[in-house]
């Protein structure tokens, strides 16, 4: 994209140069429309912005509701919530009828000005030639010259409003970045955190408490997902979940359960102070190692309980074992005990022994792409299993289990 940027403005500013060169006074006049030009899409663009702005605030609303209806397709034939949720999305405003039209009137004004300066140039070109001051030759010079280097600034127009989009959202990117890392929580003595200019990784490194109790608190939490800025999720949440205790969550679909679970273990970040508080142990989880939480606490949480974990090609042992990954273990380091004592728990144990090769068996991907290569493909029921063996494998403090109308904290003993 910036290559043919720069070929767009390169031709347009060379072309411009020749007109200039050939009939400078007819150049002026050709071009004496584009601040008209100018104009009209600089007034279509305020008129447009906001109602584009509304439009895809609009389509995100409908695509989450239908991401979410096909994710959870079992449970809503089971429950016989089609007419619930086909409702939800008739509540949705159709796209606005106003958006064509200002498109519609910009082009065509565009147009009838483009085709207006031409005209107007072979006129006055026609003038400058009868009274001898410029050859027929030099005004279609003239005339291609003006045409090339219009042509190309309108081709690079749309290519710099992409370019200026990109630059937003980086610096929306990079401004998240630098919110949700903390300026200094080093855990190292007053007199190292006090220097004048600490180390980089000084800077970035998070807090890592020396033992851990489990004592989630969540404090007049208000949290809204970053696709929809505007549509608040949770609002004044306040709970305690203590330690070494089980505590279940119960609630009606769309009430914040899984959002909550989300929060607890990392998969959102509450986007800066004045969102309510979300403790961990007493400490603020913004400023705890992820890679220290990871290994207290993990979760089966609504996404791998309807769809079901992630399968990759590799026995039935591998997959398993892959629960440890962030936990400080190795998956090699995981023995065959282990993993059938979590298939039992999860009760894969059986389905496992009536196979051939039993655990070194061999499955496909979830994404199907293997089969060709052979291997077993795992069911959505099967796959749940699955996230529970590796769950259980993990065998954190504080497991988070997460179903459509319940959210489970479980507090285990390592």
């Amino acid at each position: 994209m910036s290559g043919q940027l720069l070929q767009y403005l390169t031709t347009t500013l060379t072309s411009l140069a020749l007109a200039f060169y050939w009939g400078p006074l007819l150049t002026l006049v050709i071009l004496s429309a584009l601040p008209i030009l100018i104009f009209v899409q600089g007034f279509s663009q305020a008129l447009a912005g906001p109602r584009l702005a509304h439009e895809r605030n609009l389509l995100a609303r409908a695509a989450s509701l239908v991401s979410r209806a096909a994710a959870n397709i079992g449970a809503l034939k089971a429950s016989n919530a089609e007419s619930h949720e086909s409702s939800l999305l008739a509540r949705i405003p159709a796209a606005l009828p106003a958006l064509p039209v200002i498109w519609g009137a910009t082009t065509g004004a565009s147009q009838f000005v483009t085709m207006a300066m031409f005209v107007e140039g072979f006129w006055f070109g026609a003038h400058l030639v009868r009274q001898g001051k410029i050859q027929p030759g030099g005004v279609m010079s003239v005339f291609w010259a003006c045409l090339i280097a219009t042509s190309n600034l309108q081709m690079a127009v749309p290519l710099l409003v992409v370019l200026a989009k990109g630059k937003i959202a980086a610096a929306e990117l990079a401004s998240l970045i630098v919110s949700s890392t903390p300026p200094h929580t080093s855990t190292h003595d007053d007199s190292e955190a006090s220097s004048p200019q600490p180390h980089k990784s000084q800077i970035l490194r998070r807090i890592t408490p020396p033992r851990f109790t489990g004592d989630l608190c969540l404090t007049n939490i208000a949290f809204s997902y970053p696709t929809r800025p505007d549509t608040p999720v949770l609002s004044g949440v306040n709970m305690y979940l203590p330690a070494r205790e089980t505590t279940y969550i119960v609630g009606p679909s769309g009430c914040g359960k899984s959002t909550i679970g989300a929060l607890l273990l990392g998969q959102y970040a509450l986007p800066s102070e004045g969102n309510g508080n979300l403790l961990l142990d007493e400490q603020d989880m913004r400023y705890l190692d992820p890679t220290w939480v990871r290994r207290h606490v993990a979760g089966v949480v609504q996404g791998s309980a309807g769809q079901g974990a992630q399968v990759f090609r590799g026995s039935v042992h591998w997959n398993v074992a892959l629960g440890v990954v962030g936990s400080g273990r190795r998956v090699e380091d995981v023995s065959r005990e282990e993993v059938r004592e979590a298939c039992r728990i999860a009760m894969l144990e059986g389905w496992v022994n009536g196979l051939d090769a039993g655990y070194d068996t061999v499955l496909s991907g979830s994404s199907g792409a293997e089969e060709l290569d052979g291997g077993i493909t795992l069911s959505g029921g099967m796959r749940q299993r699955l996230a529970l063996a590796r769950a259980r494998i993990r065998d954190p403090e504080v497991l988070i289990l997460g179903q459509f109308s319940f959210l489970l904290f479980v507090y285990t003993e390592n």
